[in-house]
């Protein structure tokens, strides 16, 4: 039960961080889906608009 605390309280020293490490990881995380969803919402919006125009 002590290494599960210590695991814990390890946890919460490095999110109280700055710059810890599942900071940065869930940073990197969020920056590529915002890539995918910018570079890949871009061509559906312009396919879009380009269909509604056929009309």
């Amino acid at each position: 039960m002590s290494s599960l605390q210590a695991k814990f309280e390890a946890l919460l020293d490095d999110v109280n961080q700055e710059d810890g490490v599942i900071i940065t990881t869930i940073e990197k995380i969020t920056d590529s889906l915002f890539f995918l969803i910018k570079w890949g919402g871009i061509p559906l919006v312009t396919y879009l608009l380009w269909t509604v125009s056929r009309w």
